[in-house]
């Protein structure tokens, strides 16, 4: 619900993002699934946020996008508090990509510009790069003007995530969240594409994943477990230490060997 006196966004918003003490319920659960969890990500910052499966990753993404209640003054954009904006400002503001981005019956470029219906075609050829896309594009007979079927169903799972994530960097928004949504791509091309992300945008990027590899790139790294803060820091400093990052990395080091194996 939008607030009966929702505040004004600021014409230049810088990107910064704050938790203090936010705890997220889900209707029916009698626990909070996020429990205290407290942090500062600065303008222009690529963090990462892991852990185990059911720690509360994905509940922080939609959190951010509002699309679960959150308690007032427990989670900021820029110092203002996100319950206090109306949902269409917020999410001007915060473009969020699921792992599962919703694809329409339509051209490739039309799915590209799906939030900002009047770009152009340099516009959208540049986001396609940005995502890692374009030379897919070039590869399909009938380029930009490929149709994509319901929820994608002519494209791959990569190029679909890919598509999604292009989608989003089309937009100004100078939020970028990405919940897992390179879980379909290699960890080489999940790290060229935060690269190039970063060479061409000063948004701040919250990075939600599994993929410890393309964490190991980001400015910071966020350990979360059952619901809170449990470490926080770069990689190098994260797997000098025992903790449950360090588990992680090994975990996912040793199935990397084993699928090279087989």
């Amino acid at each position: 619900r939008d607030p009966l006196e929702p505040a004004t966004v600021r014409e230049q918003i810088q990107g910064e993002l704050e938790a203090r003490n936010l705890h997220v319920r889900y209707e029916g659960s009698d626990q909070d699934t996020l429990r205290g969890l407290s942090f500062r990500i600065a303008p222009g910052e690529l963090v990462a946020v892991v852990g185990p499966v059911g720690c509360g990753k994905t509940t922080l993404a939609r959190a951010l996008g509002r699309m679960v209640e959150v308690p007032e003054g427990q989670l900021f954009l820029d110092g203002c508090d996100l319950t206090q904006l109306r949902l269409q400002d917020l999410r001007q503001q915060i473009a969020l990509v699921p792992q599962e981005g919703y694809l329409f019956t339509s051209t490739l470029a039309d799915n590209l510009r799906y939030g900002d219906p009047e770009a152009g075609m340099d516009r959208v050829s540049a986001a396609a790069e940005q995502a890692r896309l374009l030379d897919d594009v070039k590869g399909f007979p009938d380029g930009f003007e490929t149709l994509v079927g319901e929820r994608g169903i002519t494209l791959s799972g990569g190029q679909r995530q890919r598509t999604a994530l292009g989608r989003a960097l089309l937009m100004t928004s100078p939020l970028l969240v990405l919940d897992d949504a390179l879980a379909s791509v290699d960890n080489n091309t999940a790290a060229e594409i935060l690269a190039s992300v970063r060479r061409q945008t000063q948004r701040t990027i919250v990075m939600i994943s599994h993929q410890l590899s393309a964490a190991a790139a980001c400015d910071r790294i966020l350990v979360l477990e059952q619901g809170r803060l449990s470490q926080q820091g770069h990689h190098n400093q994260l797997i000098s230490v025992q903790g449950p990052y360090r588990r992680l990395w090994e975990r996912e080091q040793a199935a990397e060997r084993l699928d090279a194996v087989a």
